[in-house]
């Protein structure tokens, strides 16, 4: 009996390290500490080849930045886990993050986790920028602390608001997304019904191509879908299906950068629309019947839905529908890739 007591005890107290294991994976991890501003930062020490110089100082820098942009979204204290290497970083954090990850915001911990690249300081600025935005939206839609149920932001507004912070973290008037943003060639998802029903009966006229040509300073075509599919939950899931997650961003950019800052700088006016916008998103309220009684789900517990994006668009923009917004996107990306364009062109003497 005794020596049942004694495998018993053995049997609970490796389990209890197993658990206390399983629940800090980073336990074997001595952290220097390097707090900065708003930062709480935890960065293994490198065993081998030096680390980034003056990390905290270019977390801060990134960091101020967005507060320029989106001061009503940031939090007081922002945690970041800086791992030595990709090895390691994948080591401790197997179960959330990918092969290619680089960085990843973690919504479980409420804290960004990465790796240093030494070499490569400006593509993980970038991936940090990109992560630190995740990390605020999720804070909007899920401030911490809150027992609430989480709260889902849009995909497409999560991701196109995270690639445009990146973009003006490397210069403010945009970068490699700006860029693609005038010199590919973009079409409507009705523009592409067109063109396809023209080829099947002959193709566009030499004066159409010419036409297209004169406009055009690049080969490359992208054509967006309809926003009302666009904006469903599951289009990033189909666009990474049908190999087209570059495209799917770029138009997560695009719609983004049009409601929050159409030229390259963000007005006041803008900048105060779209905040109500994201705010009204992350209102969320107990869904009622037509008679106003609360819809309880099946384990008798309220449901909580947030407004949709179409309400959200009206009250923030005055967008009667989704249509309206997408109309008004095309005038805007039609003028703005005509100034773009024209300018690649003066700059290269035609």
């Amino acid at each position: 009996m005794q020596i049942k007591k004694i495998l018993l005890f053995v049997l609970l107290f490796v389990s209890g390290v197993l658990l206390c294991l399983a629940q800090d994976k980073t336990s074997d991890i001595k952290w220097v500490n390097s707090n900065l501003g708003g930062f709480q930062i935890k960065i293994e020490p490198h065993t081998r080849g030096m680390m980034t110089p003056n990390l905290a100082m270019q977390f801060n820098n990134v960091f101020q930045m967005l507060r320029q942009n989106i001061a009503w979204m940031i939090p007081s204290k922002v945690s970041v886990e800086v791992y030595q290497d990709k090895k390691s970083f994948l080591m401790h954090n197997h179960d959330i993050a990918e092969d290619w990850s680089g960085a990843l915001f973690d919504p479980g911990r409420n804290i960004i986790v990465m790796y240093d690249e030494p070499d490569h300081q400006k593509r993980m600025m970038k991936k940090f920028t990109h992560e630190l935005t995740h990390l605020f939206v999720e804070n909007t839609f899920n401030p911490p602390n809150s027992k609430a149920p989480r709260r889902e932001p849009p995909v497409w507004l999560n991701e196109g608001l995270a690639v445009n912070m990146e973009d003006i973290a490397q210069t403010p008037k945009g970068g490699v997304w700006n860029n693609d943003l005038i010199v590919i060639n973009i079409f409507s998802g009705g523009e592409y019904e067109t063109l396809k029903k023209r080829k099947e009966t002959g193709g566009l006229s030499q004066k159409e191509k010419e036409a297209l040509r004169k406009f055009a300073v690049s080969d490359k075509v992208v054509f967006f879908q309809n926003f009302v599919d666009f904006m469903e939950p599951d289009s990033y899931d189909k666009a990474l299906a049908n190999d087209k997650v570059d495209d799917w961003y770029l138009q997560a950019y695009a719609m983004v950068r049009f409601l929050f800052r159409s030229n390259n700088s963000i007005t006041a006016n803008k900048r105060m629309q779209f905040q109500q916008f994201m705010t009204t998103l992350a209102r969320y309220s107990v869904k009622t019947d037509t008679n106003g009684k609360p819809i309880l789900s099946e384990d008798g517990k309220k449901i909580m839905v947030r407004p949709s994006e179409e309400e959200a668009l009206k009250i923030a923009y005055k967008y009667q529908n989704i249509l309206d917004f997408e109309k008004d996107f095309w005038y805007w990306l039609t003028a703005f890739q005509a100034m773009g364009r024209k300018k690649i062109k003066n700059n290269n003497g035609k």
